[in-house]
């Protein structure tokens, strides 16, 4: 396609006014979370809101965006730089997952239909993109790394897990007025509770309980033995320094 073509395409953009495309653009994230257009997206009306897309981008460029549009669109997060697609798509993907899960705990093998080649049966491996995120921790333009916390990214899964069994047992010591789970207990969403509180007396054990953690069960009031635990826990009180192990 020449430039002149794509010119032409550009401008015809202004035969609309610019209110109705950005209804048309407010439509669009609230339907998928986000404001990256496909290549050579048409709304079901006809409209080319790609290359309104385009369109926005150019004139901010050169100044020939008014503030206020700037900042109605600032407000849906538009992506005003495209530099990295790969990236973008995958963000993109991100946030559709978390506005219908609720969270950004994907699976590793997880994948969703490709949402930039709806004529064709391809799929985006999402988990895939995720995982390569949580490798890069650290090493994220301020920017990326920014859009990704404020979506709610979950940087460590063991973290994460741990905090999310924590907030389980204060749910169950709420409704049962203690910590002694029975190893066989688990949560309505499938949570194997029990076995957790029994990994975390092991791991004060063998001393791979952090002090925080610790210090967070022990405000609980967490049982660290149970009277009629066959081999009972022994631990080191790692709050004191010397002394013998204490046998609960």
């Amino acid at each position: 396609m020449s430039i002149v073509l794509l010119d032409a395409k550009l401008l015809a953009t202004e035969s609309t006014p610019w209110e109705k495309w950005y209804e048309l653009m407010v439509d669009f994230r609230e339907k998928n979370g986000c404001c990256l257009v496909p290549y050579f997206y048409m709304t079901e009306d006809g409209y080319d809101l790609y290359r309104w897309v385009l369109k926005q981008r150019y004139d901010w460029t050169f100044g020939e965006i008014s503030d206020e549009r700037i900042r109605l669109l600032d407000e849906l997060n538009f992506i005003w730089e495209q530099q990295d697609h790969a990236w973008e798509k995958g963000i993109a993907a991100l946030m559709r997952y978390k506005a219908e899960y609720g969270d950004c705990v994907v699976d590793k093998e997880y994948k969703v239909r490709d949402f930039y080649k709806p004529e064709e049966i391809e799929f985006y491996e999402l988990g895939e993109w995720v995982a390569a995120q949580r490798i890069f921790d650290g090493n994220f333009p301020r920017e990326k790394y920014q859009r990704l916390k404020d979506l709610g990214f979950v940087w460590s899964l063991r973290e994460y897990n741990w905090l999310r069994a924590y907030e389980a047992l204060k749910e169950y010591k709420e409704a049962n007025g203690d910590c002694s789970v029975p190893t066989e207990f688990m949560t309505e969403d499938g949570m194997e509770l029990g076995l957790w509180v029994q990994e975390q007396r092991v791991n004060l054990h063998y001393k791979y309980l952090t002090e925080e953690r610790m210090v967070k069960l022990d405000e609980l009031g967490f049982a660290w033995a149970m009277a009629d635990d066959s081999s009972p826990v022994v631990f080191v009180d790692r709050r004191k320094k010397g002394g013998e192990p204490k046998r609960a």
